[in-house]
């Protein structure tokens, strides 16, 4: 309390009055120190950081060492006791002036800097302006600041503070000694916290020090706001109350809601849903506890420790638990489904029916099996069957394949091609089909001859127009080709693959350019063959649900896995 009874909160009767005092801030410290036993004191600083860790308590401190009377040689503490100190405690030092930039924006305010900078301190050995939110003065007052920050007065410190430093401009920032303040680690926060209440007459336990400073997100200053609130309960204090005065509820019962989410247990939830509201949970802290638990499941799982977040003994055994009963890609799923429905919360008009249905729909997402169950159960149902007509065209193929590369007799691609085109008749397959087969496997012998830029070229740049197989031993075999390239280098080919074919097949072939439309390139052949797999996959009962469930997903390819004989 102060001497007319008022009540000082926590953040300001406990704020550090040296700069040993300063918590989480020890390497920042250290160099302002040195700098000052070594009188080597800038004219301007610049503390930038997240809030409550600390930058006008330096600014501050700082100020009262620079304008303390009685330190003398290696010492750098303000004694706290001379005339000096005393005033800059009270805040009724003339020469320190604390100005909050949020509400003094214009050129005016800076005006107004300027012209008490040329008057010398009044009481004091340095005169000092601390700017509070420096980063909100206007474009024109930081322009009229440059001149007089580049070369104030020998007696004259500016004293920067900030928690956006993006938009103070360069030309200030290169006038500054700038020090970056760090955000305060969990452990400092929770050790401090324990100190504080103690001196409060207050038993504060670990766990419910480490919860607070798990909330508090690095800041100092809103650890001790919410001591205070769990103070203000008038209650001994334990994680319970935390927990209620956090919002946050019983962790045990949220970690249960989130395993029978994960399990599809739509009963269970709702009921564990109903006991969280009831005690007065925030829905948006819950949804965000969820999506904070599925995150540390994934890291769990992955065997990673996280050393940001608090969880007791009991619930990390309980996350470990879990970790073993469900795979990381639906671990992944399920927090991309969170992240989704997070953010319609804050559209919705009745929060407590969106939640229920964000369970639902969570559930029914966990009773969906991931694309990996999905291929390997589709596997397990039509595998041998499916498998079977695989090999059966697989080694029909490998048998064409093999007679043509091996056989290079006289007769081999005549009678190579007659059998091809029976067993084409045989299945009803027109003349385009035929020839374009006949042509892929001219370009599959050629390939296997190492000459992989004609069979490039040949699958890419042209498009059969007509094929004629030699007739005889004298007999010439016909490609006509319709040229969907300009490359030069493309028309180059032709002469190397007929000569290399008139080496396979010790015949003579002709490969020319028509003027005529062809018929298709291999290539486009082979995109369409993949064109149809993806729109028949994705007419699939199964991966049509699971296109809807997940965020922007779409198929891409198509792949046959075959299994081993071991596997099967």
């Amino acid at each position: 309390m102060s001497k007319n009874n008022n009540y000082i909160v926590l953040a300001r009767k406990y704020r550090p009055k040296n700069f040993q005092d300063v918590i989480g801030q020890k390497d920042i410290c250290s160099v302002v120190e040195g700098s000052i036993k070594l009188n080597r004191v800038a004219h301007a600083f610049l503390f930038s950081g997240t809030r409550g860790v600390g930058k006008t308590t330096l600014a501050r401190i700082l100020a009262k060492i620079l304008n303390c009377e009685r330190i003398k040689g290696e010492q750098v503490e303000a004694c706290h006791k001379c005339s000096s100190c005393i005033s800059i405690e009270n805040e009724s030092n003339m020469d320190v002036v604390e100005i909050d930039a949020a509400s003094r924006t214009g050129v005016a305010d800076v005006r107004e800097i300027i012209e008490n900078i040329n008057y010398k301190p009044v009481s004091s050995k340095k005169k000092v302006f601390i700017i509070d939110e420096v980063h909100m003065l206007s474009k024109a007052a930081f322009n009229a600041l440059l001149k007089t920050l580049e070369e104030p007065p020998p007696d004259v410190i500016f004293i920067f503070a900030t928690t956006e430093t993006e938009k103070i401009p360069v030309t200030v920032l290169s006038r500054c000694q700038h020090f970056s303040l760090k955000r305060v680690s969990l452990e400092l926060i929770a050790k401090h916290l324990i100190k504080v209440s103690q001196l409060e007459g207050y038993e504060l336990d670990e766990e419910s020090s480490k919860l607070i400073a798990q909330c508090s997100e690095g800041s100092m200053r809103d650890a001790l706001s919410i001591l205070e609130n769990v103070f203000a309960k008038g209650e001994e204090i334990n994680a319970s109350i935390v927990r209620d005065v956090l919002g946050i509820s019983d962790l045990s019962t949220i970690i249960l809601l989130f395993e029978n989410l994960c399990k599809g247990d739509v009963n269970l939830s709702f009921d564990c849903f109903e006991k969280l509201y009831r005690k007065g949970v925030s829905i948006d802290k819950l949804a965000k506890s969820l999506m904070s638990l599925a995150y540390n499941l994934s890291l769990v799982k992955s065997g990673i420790k996280n050393n940001y977040e608090f969880f007791d003994e009991e619930s990390l055994k309980k996350l470990t638990k879990i970790s073993k009963d469900f795979d990381m890609d639906f671990i992944i799923r399920f927090w991309e489904l969170m992240q989704k429905y997070v953010n319609e919360l804050t559209d919705i008009f009745n929060e407590k029916q969106c939640f229920e249905m964000i369970i639902m729909r969570l559930c029914y997402a966990s009773l969906i099996p991931t694309p990996f169950e999905v291929i390997n159960k589709k596997i397990e149902i039509e595998g041998t069957k499916k498998n079977a007509e695989i090999l059966k065209q697989n080694t029909a193929d490998q048998n064409i394949r093999t007679n043509l590369d091996t056989n290079t007799d006289e007769n081999v691609l005549n009678d190579n091609l007659a059998r091809k085109k029976e067993t084409l008749t045989e299945s009803a397959e027109n003349k385009q089909e035929i020839e374009l087969r006949k042509f892929s496997e001219v370009v599959s012998l050629i390939e296997k001859k190492s000459e992989m830029l004609a069979a490039y070229h040949l699958k890419n740049s042209f498009r059969l127009v007509s094929f004629s197989e030699p007739k005889s031993q004298q007999g010439v075999g016909n490609i006509e080709l319709e040229s969907i390239n300009d490359s030069h280098e493309s028309k180059k080919i032709l002469w190397r693959a007929s000569k290399t074919l008139e080496l396979i097949t010790k015949k003579r072939w002709i490969l020319s350019i028509s003027n005529k439309a062809g018929l298709k390139s291999l290539q486009e052949v082979e995109d369409e063959k993949v064109k149809k797999n993806i729109e028949k996959i994705k007419n699939e009962k199964l991966i049509k649900k699971i296109l809807e469930i997940i965020p922007s997903s779409e198929v891409i390819s198509v792949k046959s896995i075959k299994k081993t004989i071991q596997e099967e």
